[in-house]
């Protein structure tokens, strides 16, 4: 059942504390997993590997130096890992500052392969600990208290750092993470327990004695990073991108873009929230601050399967723009990531560090990666941490819950050329071709484009089809003609002038784009529920009934924020603002009779489902359809806890009626049950633009002649030899060409004569 929201935080508060045995100061959305997950540290020396790639870690383009497991630090609790940063003294020696779970760890690793441990600082024991540096002094915080630790390392070559101060003030105890601008050297609090969690900002003026110094206090902030922006009317304003969001009681999940260069009167340019959304963690900006990414940590698992990171385009502060997502194509969850030139560092828990070049920046590319966390990349919180990439010397530091600090060098080479799609690719097309293909290729300077081919299969094996250069980074080509009824397959691949090859999708063919072949396109009805259309609602639900509408409260508490095709209303459960949703029971939506009975028929519908919260096994959203009027249902579709599709976001969905049934009827109805039975979770749902539609096949004139026998049509030239030798060998009737019923000279002699006559 739904659970009154403010009841919920309540059980799950209580179950933090009883877990952590009061070390936890304040719960947030990832808290109770974290603790469930926990393992015990692994012990060892401290390992160097002297050109070992990375020892007993699988690895790829990264050299491991040095692992310090967490028992080589003394005199602190180091029964778990998390946060990391860097330090470099004026003497540019370089140290590392690893969080444990009683305080920090400081390491020397100018030397990366002979690590030495300097010293540590105690501090409370929690899970969480979070450190920045300005100037020569790091800042500490943490979920179990004692305010902002200051810790002076202005000794630090001569093997000391000192504790100045443990900094509370104004009823400021705990926090969750710790921020800098380091432009400006200003210093911000996130999720601490004053300010609603919010941005907090501290003066540090007198580095040794922070003060509260006002904030953006709007709503709770996980982490955040702050800048200076360069461009535009904003130039020179200090901006803050944070990740998070509590508000009024209810989760609203996000970006949001706020201007702090007072802090003491700060403004809210936008919000952004993005599909299937679990938690918003972390982001950071890329160099150029046109785009971000930010990470989510809970969707993995949830309203996701692999690894998603999202790509987010903030070139106008007051109207970000969600683009797209990148994958390392794991299950494990992503969490800090920072960028340092070309390269996007992402410490994924189970699947350890990522490595991904930003050339294109809405299409990063893994490049490189260590596992810390061998044997498994499911979606728990154990493993990488967090990085630290900001090291002169170009060695990056890891930091791992259970095996400590890691230092590593990365080996993997910039990319010189990527290329990626431009515009919606097409998934169906039709056999007579006219679809235009678009690709952008980006390559880094001094570097030139050689060619840009759209790679095509349409039954006979990949080929090349030149796409033109149109002057201003992209690359057209148009769809030849394809054999109808079946699917294509199609990648793209850019070639540059000093030989490096970019395929798009990365893994090129064995990842390609499919398309449906098909001549024309009938619809047989179509559904924005604006009218009813015969649709009936039925269900033992207590609350939460299937009703008509458009979409009331603006997207809060898993709820849709409008309809999906722009129409105005949806078919919605429980659609009414507040605290409100299906509880107790099935709320079932069942469409009117459909006429599928000419053939070739797709069913089709946009769905929002989110099923947030403790859910229960038992919920669930099942979609139905029947061929006899409703006397008997077949199951196409069963969403339960953690599948695809679960975390809200319109989804688009399609159905082949003819490979559900053996012969579609004039009674075809489809249903949507979805059930809530179970304590804590909180389950909405939505349906619009659902149409039947009737597809037609017919294939056209393969190609110019009788000799136009492979891709790209319309042109005669080797691929059209290859493919008749290939066919003549085999007895092939495509290579019978005087329909003889033989294979001989007479055959090649009229292709040749074909051929040398040229395309009309």
């Amino acid at each position: 059942m739904g659970l009154q929201h403010g009841s919920w935080n309540a059980v799950r508060l209580g179950l933090v504390l009883a877990l952590s045995a009061g070390s936890v100061a304040q719960a947030h959305d990832d808290d109770v997993r974290k603790l469930l997950d926990r393992e015990s540290a692994v012990q060892g020396p401290i390992y160097t590997f002297n050109g070992e790639r990375a020892g007993p870690y699988a690895s790829s383009n990264i050299t491991l130096l040095s692992q310090i497991p967490l028992n080589n630090f003394s005199g602190v609790n180091t029964a778990s890992g998390n946060d990391c940063w860097g330090y470099v003294s004026p003497s540019g020696r370089e140290y590392a500052i690893m969080g444990l779970e009683g305080g920090y760890g400081f390491v020397e690793i100018t030397n990366p392969t002979n690590p030495v441990i300097v010293d540590t600082v105690s501090g409370p024991s929690s899970l969480w600990h979070d450190v920045k540096v300005i100037g020569d002094y790091a800042y500490g915080v943490s979920e179990g208290g004692s305010g902002i630790q200051v810790m002076d390392l202005s000794n630090i070559d001569n093997g000391s750092v000192s504790l100045v101060r443990n900094w509370t003030g104004g009823g400021y105890s705990t926090t969750h993470n710790i921020v800098t601008n380091e432009d400006t050297g200003s210093l911000w609090v996130v999720g601490a327990n004053i300010g609603n969690g919010g941005l907090i900002h501290i003066d540090i003026s007198n580095p040794e004695l922070p003060q509260l110094d006002g904030g953006w206090t709007d709503m709770y902030v996980h982490d955040a990073q702050v800048l200076t922006w360069d461009s535009g009317p904003l130039a020179g304003r200090e901006l803050a991108f944070c990740a998070g969001g509590f508000s009024g009681g209810f989760t609203e999940t996000g970006l949001r873009i706020v201007d702090v260069t007072n802090p003491n009167s700060t403004q809210t340019l936008s919000t952004l929230f993005y599909p299937s959304s679990g938690y918003a963690h972390q982001v950071w900006v890329t160099p150029d601050q046109k785009y971000l990414y930010l990470n989510d940590e809970l969707d993995e698992g949830s309203s996701v399967q692999v690894t998603t990171t999202r790509v987010i385009n903030i070139e106008d502060p007051y109207n970000p723009v969600f683009v797209g997502t990148y994958t390392t194509g794991l299950p494990a969850i992503d969490h800090n990531l920072y960028i340092n030139d070309e390269f996007v560092f992402q410490a994924n828990y189970r699947s350890g560090l990522r490595v991904f070049d930003n050339l294109d920046p809405t299409n990063p590319v893994e490049v490189a990666y260590i596992d810390t966390y061998p044997g498994s990349d499911s979606a728990s919180f154990n493993g990488a941490w967090s990085s630290y990439p900001f090291f002169p010397s170009g060695n990056v530091i890891i930091s791992d819950i259970e095996r400590g600090l890691f230092v590593v060098r990365v080996d993997a080479a910039p990319l010189q050329i990527a290329v990626s799609n431009e515009g919606e690719l097409p998934s169906v097309v039709n056999p007579a071709g006219g679809e235009i293909l678009t690709a952008k290729a980006i390559t880094r300077d001094g570097v030139g484009v050689s060619s840009v081919s759209l790679m095509l299969d349409s039954g006979n094996g990949f080929n090349a089809i030149p796409m033109s250069d149109n002057g201003d980074g992209t690359y057209s080509a148009t769809m030849p003609v394809v054999p109808c009824g079946d699917d294509i397959a199609y990648y793209f691949q850019a070639d540059s002038d000093n030989g490096a090859t970019s395929t798009f999708p990365t893994a090129g063919a064995s990842e390609a784009f499919t398309a449906a072949v098909v001549s024309d396109t009938a619809t047989l009805f179509a559904d924005n529920a604006e009218t009813n259309t015969g649709w009936s609602v039925s269900g033992d639900a207590q609350d939460g009934q299937w009703n008509r509408g458009i979409p009331a409260g603006g997207g809060e508490r898993a709820d849709p924020p409008t309809d999906a095709d722009g129409s105005g209303r949806a078919w919605l459960t429980d659609n009414v603002e507040g605290n409100s949703d299906v509880d107790d029971g099935t709320t079932t939506l069942t469409s009117p009779a459909l006429d599928a009975s000419a053939g070739n028929t797709t069913l089709s519908f946009a769905m929002w489902y989110n099923n947030a919260g403790n859910s229960a096994v038992d919920d669930s959203m099942t979609i139905q359809a029947s061929n006899n009027n409703g006397n008997s249902w077949t199951t196409i579709l069963d969403l339960g806890p953690g599948d695809p599709g679960t975390g809200g976001g319109w989804v688009n969905y399609e159905f082949d009626l003819d490979t559900i049934f053996t012969n579609p009827s004039s009674q075809v109805r489809v249903r949507f049950n979805v059930a809530d039975v179970g304590e804590g979770s909180i389950v909405e749902a939505g349906v619009d633009d659902i149409r039947l539609e009737q597809r037609s096949c017919e294939d056209v004139a393969a190609g110019c002649s009788d000799a136009d026998l492979a891709e790209p049509f319309g042109t005669l030239n080797f691929f059209d030899v290859s493919a008749f030798l290939s066919a003549y060998n085999s007895n092939d009737a495509s290579a019978d060409l005087n329909n003889d019923g033989s294979f001989d000279f007479f055959d090649v002699s009229a292709f040749l004569s074909t051929y040398n006559a040229g395309c009309p």
